[in-house]
């Protein structure tokens, strides 16, 4: 299992002594099968604070370090306004992770507003595809986080099985003898202009 860490370093001027905070990402589902908490805080001998978490970094707040060169050297746009911080995702896995938390959170705006494709919302009908998106998320929620599970595993584990459609589309779908036990069994993950991965259907 790869895991993502974000380490930050703060300085006290008063002590010029250094706090060092590493941030480790943990799928809640692996904490679930492991029987520990989603969410531990621990620190090591030299006093490093060490923070793992179940939480995909980007639905609320992108932290600096998964940002562009661009983003984080320029906060405001050409216009003075802020910038919104753009999720960082180039996994497929990455992106139904992202999917399951905003699941968890119930946060569907946030997802369709950042994980959908921008080609996907537009091929919904832009902001009138929302209420559509959020009505299928939560009449589907658990069957979708389920599903979505088993989703990651095939992913990670080669045994999805991997279907070019477009140039920029690719669809991911469970082994045949998992069909039948989820009420979903495709993913298909669209790059985005920017490089990045995002969500364009789930089947």
């Amino acid at each position: 299992m790869r895991v993502q860490v974000l380490i930050l370093a703060s300085t006290w001027l008063a002590g010029c002594s250094t706090e060092r905070t590493e941030y480790h990402y943990r799928p809640d589902y692996v904490a679930i099968n492991q029987g520990r908490p989603l969410e531990e805080t621990y620190w090591r001998p030299d006093g490093t604070k060490v923070v793992i978490t179940s939480r995909v970094p980007g639905l609320e707040q992108v932290p600096v370090a998964t940002r562009s060169p661009a983003e984080s050297s320029s906060p405001v746009d050409e216009r003075g306004a802020p910038k919104e911080a753009v999720l960082q995702i180039h996994t497929p896995d990455m992106v139904v992770e992202t999917f399951m938390q905003g699941l968890r959170d119930q946060d569907y705006a946030a997802l369709y507003s950042h994980l959908v494709s921008p080609q996907q919302r537009d091929r919904m009908g832009g902001e009138r595809g929302r209420e559509e998106f959020m009505k299928f998320c939560e009449a589907n929620r658990r069957e979708l986080m389920a599903s979505s599970i088993r989703l990651v595993s095939a992913i990670r584990g080669n045994s999805a099985i991997i279907t070019t459609v477009s140039g920029d589309m690719t669809r991911y779908q469970l082994p045949e003898a998992d069909r039948g036990q989820f009420g979903f069994s495709i993913v298909e993950v669209e790059r985005a202009a920017d490089g990045n991965l995002r969500l364009a259907g789930v089947r």
